[in-house]
């Protein structure tokens, strides 16, 4: 993203928000696997900054 510093941090409050929504819709929904996907995603943005070993590795 080359977006200025200011930019990136209303993306990323989007995004969370956008993910916390999704957090709840889904345990509505009863689908545990994909809640639990959707946290780890939640737990991954709220760190600070990601290295390279917290990155998953690519799927071949």
């Amino acid at each position: 993203m080359d977006a200025n510093p200011s930019e990136q941090v209303v993306a990323r409050a989007l995004a969370l928000a956008l993910l916390r929504q999704t957090l709840v819709y889904l345990g509505t929904a009863g689908e545990v696997a994909a809640a639990s996907h959707t946290q780890r995603a939640i737990d991954a943005l709220l760190r600070q900054p990601v290295s390279e070993s917290d990155r998953a590795p690519p799927h071949n």
